[in-house]
């Protein structure tokens, strides 16, 4: 079959995952066993890579996905059809926990245009971290988990393929949440199961659970992150085995402030943004969060942080998005660069790309 597929902003839009429902496929492809899907870009006569997407992991795939890039207002034509095995693609998402002695029990994921890690158990507990979520900044686009954390290397130190320059041990980093009530946020340990439920070539998708609450020792919090390739935000949606609202809880999502952060609100159009100084020789990065507006009760500053109040709803929680860039590589080179990309993300993301079946 044939589809089309629209983008309806007047932006360009580089890396666009286009997601297809598993009963699309199925009611055009009946008594098919839908494992791989092919899509064919009916413009360039190119095969694009595809992934399945088996969330619940029952072995029937609940979304096809691919990528394309789309002109601004651009409608590209695609066709689909089956195959019975996938051909081997490299993967440029990842995801890894590392129970190693030098992975300290963290979980690291990454694409090819940044990185990103939560400290284990065994980290926090000899070195004192706490639930942040860290920055890897990369200047290649290979994947380098296992360079990262071998026996040898200093991650700190960038030979050739960036370094962990960004601070984050006890703070909250670039969006790590807590539990906000009584002017107060309040923390968990770090996360103490891991499940990996996707791992590329376009998607990782995985969940932490996270409890040890001395707010509420009860409260145990289920937090899946999303990352697509060609991409600098983790969609995240956090959801909590108590309704926190009933409490008088709201989510918060932190990310620190240093004296030289700029910090940009747009609260009514659902996000804000942070640029600073990684150090001399080290350039700059830029943190930042999207969600909807409506999910937002207040972003306000708390402890040497820009914190985000978002309201969880019972059973879904709360859906966002955090993520960061660093402008020694990749596609934001500024500061200015990096509040145009998240304005204009925060507009796809209300405004995702329409799927048209052809005649």
């Amino acid at each position: 079959m044939a589809i089309t597929v629209e983008n309806p902003l007047p932006i360009i839009r580089s890396n666009e995952t286009i997601t297809l429902s598993g009963p699309f496929i199925t009611a055009h492809f009946t008594n098919a066993t839908l494992t791989h899907i092919q899509v064919k870009d009916l413009q360039t006569h190119t095969f694009l890579t595809t992934q399945a997407m088996d969330y619940n992991e029952d072995g029937d795939p609940e979304e096809f996905i691919f990528q394309s890039d789309f002109a601004p207002n651009e409608q590209r034509s695609f066709e689909i059809s089956l195959f019975n095995k996938a051909d081997v693609t490299s993967a440029i998402v990842a995801a890894a926990y590392l129970p190693t002695q030098e992975g300290m029990e963290d979980f690291t994921w990454e694409n090819d245009f940044i990185g990103y890690r939560f400290y284990g158990q065994e980290r926090a507990i000899k070195q004192g971290t706490g639930i942040a979520m860290d920055v890897w900044c990369k200047r290649v686009p290979e994947i380098l988990i296992e360079k990262w954390y071998a026996p040898s290397q200093s991650y700190h130190v960038d030979t050739g393929y960036g370094a962990d320059h960004y601070s984050s041990g006890k703070n909250q980093g670039c969006g790590g949440t807590g539990i906000f009530t009584n002017d107060s946020i309040y923390f968990s340990n770090a996360f103490y199961d891991q499940h990996i439920i996707a791992n590329g070539p376009i998607r990782t998708v995985f969940e932490l659970k996270f409890t040890g609450w001395t707010l509420d020792d009860d409260l145990l919090e289920i937090k899946r992150v999303t990352l697509d390739a060609g991409h600098y935000f983790n969609k995240i949606e956090s959801t909590y085995t108590t309704d926190i609202a009933a409490l008088g809880y709201t989510h918060a999502v932190g990310f620190v402030q240093r004296d030289d952060s700029y910090t940009r609100i747009e609260q009514d159009l659902g996000w804000l943004a942070s640029w600073e100084s990684l150090g001399e020789g080290k350039g700059n990065l830029g943190t930042g969060l999207i969600a909807a507006p409506d999910a937002i009760v207040k972003i306000d500053r708390i402890n040497n942080h820009l914190v985000s109040l978002l309201q969880a709803k019972p059973q879904t929680g709360t859906s966002y998005y955090a993520g960061a860039a660093w402008d020694q590589f990749g596609a934001i080179p500024s500061k200015e660069a990096w509040l145009h990309y998240i304005a204009q993300q925060a507009e796809c993301i209300q405004n995702p790309c329409v799927i048209t079946e052809k005649e």
